[in-house]
């Protein structure tokens, strides 16, 4: 066969094979449009109240993309109902992996949680983008990414980016020694409401992964928490990495539930920069200043050099009695949880 021949067989399978594909493609896009209405539909039924100004399925020829625009969500099935508006928003997937979803809200989004003439919870932010993979053993992993967030509920809290990751399990954990959910969040440059004396009013970087060992049950918060605590759940906290101004706190521990349902726990980490949290603890009236002054010394004796050169000391915050203590060292009442 000659070498033009040859050429010209390949030229008319790969038009017949563009073709093929470019069919398959605008099928497939019809497809999902009409999955994507019938859903719209269908979700009234769950008290799902879903609509949107336009729709397109766009992304050819590597990734079906269904755009949205003017999207609102109204969730009346959750206590309390929520809602979500967003000018756009996209879900994209790959021809040749249909397991992992793309989200994306290139102009923010804004929701609340509650009734809608006096919410709970808002939360906003100018940016988003999020994915959705499903593993062959049924595992699905979340990723999630705000961008300029914001979130207002007893306090306002802003954020310049926050990410967050959540592993749910493809079953129900058969042990309080099994895994159940993950979940690890991210947050820089995090602005509080009031910044205690001495410190920056956001903090520069805050981190931490936890993971909940045994099955938490449905029902009544009260009773689920009863029965998970029963049943020997605990909370694992996997990493912390706190940076604020000169200091840094690091560490690892296991959280569970006293015979109220109140937090106890112990953790183990270290603390450089000790010097500045001393100070705020001064600032509080949790530490007096002669203390804090014996404090800095017997601190500065302990110290060793960290992975970045500065002083460090090992340390341990044991949660027990609704008490919070540094070391020895009492910082004050613990959180308490309202169930």
């Amino acid at each position: 066969m000659r070498r033009s021949t040859v050429i010209w067989v390949a030229g008319v399978v790969l038009v017949i094979g563009i073709g093929a594909y470019s069919a398959f493609w605008w099928i497939a896009a019809g497809k999902i449009e009409e999955a994507a209405t019938a859903w719209r539909d269908s979700a009234r039924e769950q008290k799902i109240d879903a609509s949107w100004q336009t729709m397109r399925v766009a992304g050819y020829p590597l990734a079906f993309r269904l755009e949205l625009s003017d999207v609102a969500l109204k969730n009346g099935a959750t206590n309390p109902p929520s809602e979500l508006q967003a000018p756009m928003l996209s879900a994209s997937i790959r021809p040749w992996n249909f397991h992992q979803v793309w989200l994306a809200a290139p102009d923010g989004i804004n929701a609340a949680f509650g009734p809608d003439a006096a919410p709970l919870a808002r939360l906003s932010a100018e940016r988003v983008s999020a994915a959705v993979a499903l593993a062959s053993d049924g595992e699905t992993a979340i990723w999630l990414s705000l961008y300029q967030a914001k979130g207002t509920a007893i306090a306002t809290l802003e954020a310049r980016a926050i990410h967050a990751w959540a592993i749910l399990p493809p079953g129900p954990p058969a042990t309080h020694q099994d895994a159940g959910l993950a979940f690890a969040m991210d947050a820089h440059d995090l602005a509080l409401p009031a910044a205690p004396s001495g410190f920056n009013p956001s903090i520069d970087d805050l981190a931490f992964g936890l993971t909940l060992m045994g099955g938490f049950p449905t029902g009544p918060p009260r009773q689920a928490a009863t029965s998970w605590r029963d049943s020997g759940g605990t909370v694992e906290l996997d990493h912390l990495h706190l940076r604020w101004g000169d200091m840094e706190i690091s560490g690892s521990g296991t959280l569970a539930l006293d015979n109220d349902l109140q937090p106890i726990g112990g953790f183990s980490g270290g603390v450089s920069g000790f010097d500045q949290l001393l100070t705020a603890l001064v600032a509080s009236g949790k530490v007096k200043a002669s203390d804090a002054r014996v404090a800095r010394l017997a601190l500065a004796m302990l110290a060793k050099a960290g992975p970045d050169g500065r002083p460090a000391i090992s340390t341990s915050l044991t949660i027990q009695n609704g008490e919070m203590y540094l070391g020895p060292a009492k910082l004050g009442p613990a959180p308490r949880i309202d169930w």
